[in-house]
Order: C-alpha cells, then structure tokens, then sequence
C-alpha cells in the first residue's frame, strides 16, 4: 500500500480514536457506570458498547471493503476472507474503568495480510495519543496543547512549540536494573512464581492495568519489558502497540521470540507475547527457555 493511502487510513484512525476517547472520558465521570459480566468472566461496560457503535459504524461507511475484528462485537468469518482488517479494543482496561482507575485505553490497528501496519493508542485520561506506521523510525505521542514527543530507544526526540527539538540520550538496558510492566489484575500466581525463575526481583516491577497501558509505559522508558506469558490475550489486545513499538525500536514477538501474525480464525496469542528492549531480547529468550517445561505458559 502507498504511503499516501496509509497516511489517509491513520488521519482517520486518530480521528475515530479521539471520538472514542471522548465517549470514554465521558463515561469514565459518569456516577452510574452500567457493569456486566461477559460468559469469559471479563466485565463489559455500557461506555465499551457505545465506542463498538462508534466503530462499527464509521468503519463500514468509510472502509466497507475491509474486515473489522473488535473485542465487543460478534466475530465473523467473513473477516478472514479479507486482506484488509481492523483490529480494535474499545476499552482496553475495562475492569479499571469500572473501578474508577486510568490505566485504560482505546486500540487501534490496520492489518494487511496478517502483519499490522498502523497503529493509535489513545490514553483519554492521560491526554495522550499514540501512534506510528510500519517502517517509521519512531513513535509519537500527541500530548494535546500543541505539545508532542518523538520516541526511539536510545534516543527521545522532544518537540514542544516554541522551543525547537532537543535530544536525550538513554542508558543501555541491563538484566540487573530492568524494569517489568506487571499486569496488576492478573489473578493467578503464574507471574509470582515466573518471575524468581528468571532472576527478576520483585522491586523490578511495575503493575499498571490495561497491556495498552503497559505497551505504552515501555514506549516512553517507564518499563522495559512485557511478558505477556499466557494464552488469554487476544489480538485487539495486542495489534495496535505492536507498530507503535516496532517504530520505537522495540521488540515484540510472542514468549518463544517468533513473529506474530493477526487475522487468525482464532483470535487468540496462542504463544503470549514478549515486549522487549532489543539489548536483552537474547538473555531473556535463554532465560525463558529454561522455564517452559517447569511452567507451561
């Protein structure tokens, strides 16, 4: 696809992604939050199906031609049948919303053949959107009030109006002072016992909600890692952060260090998903590899 074409597709994607955060933020204050509880035992909120009629609606007018996968709306088998495809998370951190907590967000991404291409992350509650295509050198944030910021591990590239461009340098990345993004509403034990296997402390950690929020937390030097080692995750949890970190100079791959693929007749990382600074990919993937046997993901 032209350049031109996929500048086209992300101008509308933000544009979507902002209304969506909109509707977000407005439920968000809203006293009355209408919680229910979906057949997986995940939470659905009334504010998650007003972003789906969003969504639904403005890509099948702008893009009939395209599949469309979202977390809230019933999946379809049409969808593989195309090679372009919409992979959208109304409200990534749904149970913090319903609690009241930030850690929330609205994904985005453009899929052609299987590989994602376009990706927007909107932090509504931050004021914070991030997005990249595939094959930029870099990541941006859109910090609202005329304010952004560039990101590339190694270097974060400034840009705030009427100050110019300034650039910083980043420490490398070492096993002893990583920092992990923790999922922090994850029930299970797996990660208190996975962790110690692969020398990571506790004190290296940082829980935070949504895997958006994470992915974004890597992007901008707060985390260095996220292991995603379950096959809970789906694709619209993950297909938007992955071009946004590719274009920020990290890695993402699934726990065994293969690619992921997106518009599967399954929706599932069947194999989790592994975020990761480049400098200590290797150490981690040896490290990994001695734990599969003894913690099955």
């Amino acid at each position: 696809m032209k350049n031109k074409e996929l500048d086209e597709k992300l101008e509308f994607m933000r544009d979507v992604a902002k209304q969506a955060g909109s509707i977000i933020q407005k439920g968000f204050y809203c006293p009355d939050k209408e919680v229910r509880l979906k057949e997986d035992g995940s939470v659905v909120t009334d504010t998650d199906l007003r972003v789906m009629d969003l969504v639904r609606e403005r890509f099948a007018k702008r893009f009939p031609e395209c599949g469309l996968l979202t977390e809230e709306s019933q999946d379809s088998p049409e969808r593989l049948s195309k090679e372009n495809v919409f992979i959208v998370d109304e409200l990534d951190g749904t149970a913090d919303f319903s609690r009241g907590e930030r850690d929330i967000s609205f994904l985005c991404a453009y899929v052609e053949q299987g590989t994602p291409l376009i990706g927007v992350v909107n932090e509504p509650l931050k004021g914070r959107v991030f997005y990249a295509k595939k094959g930029d050198d870099r990541a941006y944030a859109d910090l609202g009030g005329g304010e952004g910021r560039w990101f590339r591990r190694g270097t974060e590239i400034e840009v705030t109006l009427g100050e110019g461009i300034e650039w910083f340098r980043k420490p490398p990345v070492r096993w002893e002072n990583l920092r992990l993004g923790h999922p922090k509403n994850c029930k299970s034990n797996k990660y208190q016992r996975l962790y110690p296997m692969l020398g990571i402390s506790e004190k290296q950690t940082i829980s935070a909600g949504g895997i958006g929020t994470r992915m974004m937390q890597v992007v901008k030097y707060e985390s260095d890692v996220i292991l995603g080692y379950t096959k809970k995750l789906k694709e619209w949890d993950v297909a938007a952060g992955h071009v946004i970190l590719e274009a920020a100079g990290i890695s993402i791959t699934d726990v065994f260090g293969n690619p992921l693929k997106y518009n599967q007749p399954i929706p599932n990382m069947k194999n989790g998903v592994l975020v990761i600074d480049p400098s200590i990919k290797q150490q981690m993937l040896e490290k990994l590899a001695q734990c599969y046997d003894k913690l099955p993901i």
